[in-house]
Order: C-alpha cells, then sequence, then structure tokens
C-alpha cells in the first residue's frame, strides 16, 4: 500500500475503483465511506476487489448519515459499543476478508463506547483503523481520543492511523511544530502505518463554457512533512479528485452543466461546457482532453480509454455523474504513476516545485 483514495460508496465512485488493472490494486487502498439507500454499490465493490485490503468506514456526511442504510442500520449508534456498525463490518468480512474496518467518531461520541468498539474489533479483525478529523492541534478531543484508544490496544502495530484534514492541511510540518510533535507522539506506539489524508480539489467549477487549471497543493504539504527521527511508514491519501465539503445537494430544476478534469501532476485542468443537460458536448470536451499537454495517452487507464472512444463514434458519452467516475478513474492512476516514478515516495519532490 502507497497511496490511499477516500471515496464514498455510490455507482460511480465504484466504477473507477474496479476498472483499476491489477498492477493499480497493488499500489492503491481505497477507504470507503458507507452511504446510500442500499448496500448494492458497496456490493459490486465486494465482488470485483477480492485480492487486495481496502478500508471501510461509515460516513459522518450531514447528508450521508440520513440517508437509509445508515439509518435503518443504525449505524451511527454507540450502543453496545456501536455493535450495528460492528455487525455490518462482520458482515462484509464475511464477503470479503480483504476489509479493515475504520473506528471513527464525532466528539460527541461517548468515548468508552469509541474505546470499547476499537478493542473489540481488533479482536475481531487483524488490522483496524483509526480515523482522526483534522488532528492538527495535539490537545483537541479527537487527539486525546486516540492516544487514549492506542492506549488501550494491547497491540497498536496492528492499527493504522489516518490523519484527516479534509479540505484543510497543517499550518507548518517543520521540526518542532505541533503537527511534527504529534507524529513523535504516534512513532512511540510503533502503529501498522500512518495515512495522512486531505483534499485541495476546488469545492466551484469553472464558470459556464471556460477552463482553468487549480493547482493540486495535497502532495506538497505532504511532501514537506519532516520525518527526521521518526519511523512510522507514512503513507500519501487524498480523496481522488472529490471534495468532501463541496455542496452534493441537487436541487430540482437546478442546471447541469457537463464538466470534466483531468489531473497531470500537480494540477486538475478543468472544464465546462454546453446548457442545461447538453451532454453530447462531452464528445468535444472528450477531444480537448485528448490534446493537452499533459494527457497520457488513450491507453493509460479507463478513463482514457473512454475518452478514446467518445470521440470515435460520438456515441456513449454519459452525463456528469459517469464523468465523475473518469475523472476519478484518471487521477487515481496519475497519481499512482507520480508514486512509482518517484521510487515509491514523494521525497525526491522539491517541494517549492509543487506550489
Amino acid at each position: 500500500m502507497q497511496y490511499v483514495a477516500c471515496l464514498r460508496v455510490g455507482q460511480n465512485d465504484v466504477k473507477a475503483l474496479i476498472n483499476l488493472e491489477d498492477h493499480r490494486r497493488e499500489v492503491v487502498a481505497p477507504l470507503l465511506d458507507m452511504r446510500g439507500d442500499d448496500d448494492r454499490h458497496l456490493q459490486t465493490f465486494l465482488a470485483s476487489w477480492t485480492e487486495h485490503p481496502f478500508f471501510l468506514d461509515v460516513s459522518r456526511i450531514a447528508k450521508d448519515v440520513g440517508e437509509e442504510f445508515i439509518t435503518t442500520n443504525d449505524l451511527h449508534n454507540p450502543h453496545g459499543a456501536f455493535e450495528n456498525k460492528r455487525r455490518f463490518f462482520s458482515d462484509v468480512a464475511a464477503i470479503n476478508q480483504n476489509v479493515i474496518p475504520v473506528v471513527s467518531w464525532v466528539d460527541d461520541d461517548p468515548q468508552r463506547a469509541v474505546i470499547q468498539s476499537a478493542l473489540a474489533l481488533q479482536g475481531d479483525f487483524p488490522h483496524i483503523a483509526i480515523r482522526v478529523t483534522c488532528p492538527e492541534n495535539p490537545t483537541s478531543t479527537s487527539w486525546s481520543r486516540l492516544l487514549s484508544i492506542l492506549d488501550a490496544l494491547e497491540r497498536p502495530d496492528t492499527a493504522t492511523v489516518i490523519l484527516d484534514f479534509g479540505a484543510t492541511a497543517p499550518a507548518n510540518t517543520a521540526s518542532g511544530s505541533d503537527f511534527n510533535v504529534s507524529l513523535r507522539q504516534l512513532n512511540s506506539y510503533q502503529i501498522r502505518n500512518l495515512i495522512l489524508m486531505s483534499t485541495s480539489f476546488p469545492i466551484d467549477k469553472p464558470a459556464s463554457n471556460t477552463s482553468r487549471s487549480s493547482a493540486c497543493y495535497d502532495v506538497a504539504w505532504q511532501a514537506r512533512v519532516d520525518t527526521s527521527g521518526i519511523e512510522l511508514d507514512i503513507v500519501y491519501g487524498d480523496y481522488a479528485a472529490t471534495n468532501p465539503t463541496a455542496s452534493m445537494e441537487y436541487i430540482r430544476g437546478m442546471p447541469v452543466l457537463p464538466f470534466a478534469c483531468y489531473y497531470t501532476p500537480t494540477e486538475w485542468w478543468q472544464r465546462r461546457k454546453g446548457s442545461d443537460k447538453e451532454f453530447v458536448r462531452y464528445v468535444e470536451i472528450a477531444q480537448e482532453i485528448r490534446g493537452l499537454p499533459g494527457y497520457h495517452g488513450d491507453d493509460f487507464c479507463w478513463a482514457t480509454r473512454e475518452y478514446s472512444r467518445i470521440v470515435a463514434t460520438s456515441t456513449g458519452y454519459g452525463n456528469n455523474g459517469t464523468w465523475n467516475g473518469y475523472r476519478i478513474n484518471q487521477h487515481i492512476c496519475a497519481m499512482i504513476e507520480s508514486i512509482v516514478d518517484t521510487d515509491n515516495s514523494f521525497d525526491d519532490f522539491d517541494a517549492d516545485d509543487l506550489l
């Protein structure tokens, strides 16, 4: 595992993952946030992703929390050390044993229930993950809870810690910073590995019939982390060309303008073209992508193969959801190439060149 991509469980997110080739699956480990009205898209993923590990959490995004699968199964109920959530993880493991359950919480969750759920999961699974939201301040409730969990675990070396900064990043990652002090605290537990997670994918889109380039800052700040004296196995993570803080609500009557994105380290090219639901414009957008200076080629990944097919046939160009899957798939593949090409890490990057 050299890269973790966090995605919500949805039709096109799952398509982006299951269309990854085997050699890429060996590099990336998805972190899935469960949501939706049912588990059919999760089941599709479980049937495909059969040889490699993946992380599974239950979404805490406000819109997702109210969706049917989470509410019907009462997955955020802390009763019995989150027994409903733990049963969900066990049901998934019965289908696909590669699952790594994620312990996560909000500050209002009872601390005892959170810690006991972690202990119970460690008893049932060979590996678990602990996900902390924006833990830059080591005195925060979430950070203190993380340390309490690690203190309670019999085998911290079987636990992966995920530091999830969402759409932010630490203000300072240099030696002596709060972030550096936090890493040194984790280093003492000899955890299995540490995943840094963030996204700088824009929450807005370019104006109609325009394009723009937006910098990806996630690679930059993660490359600048001072790791001197720290023996943690640190893994790069992002939200794969998505942003959990962006508006995801569709309001009836809202115009749906064709939108596409292409990632070339270290920026996203974004394009809006056409009017409301004028999806035929995707044929032209696909051709524009194939003409970009950083285009990887028609055989690079599932998404680029689809771009080539759409241009050649002018059919089956899909809609905005379809193209969300394309951009996720292409982003993951381009990020994997970057990691592999830099000796399996971002250590060789000059951080100044990434800004």
